[in-house]
């Protein structure tokens, strides 16, 4: 069976969008480390929030790919 050229250029975009969310998320979760050292709790745990929310967007995207 033969892979058309736009499923696989939809199956690179894809993985190009979970990628950028996978990259946003290590540095959310950073911020969100740095600002639980630091004392700010309102911070860390909106960053915390944010990091799952792109988690949850990049398993979509994940499931997207699988047939």
């Amino acid at each position: 069976m033969r892979v058309s050229d736009r499923g696989r250029r939809s199956s690179s975009a894809v993985l190009i969008y979970v990628i950028i969310l996978m990259a946003m998320q290590v540095f959310l979760v950073t911020v969100a480390a740095e600002a639980f050292l630091a004392d700010e709790a309102g911070l860390a745990w909106a960053t915390a929030i944010v990091s799952v929310v792109l988690f949850a967007a990049a398993a979509s995207f994940l499931h997207y790919l699988r047939p």
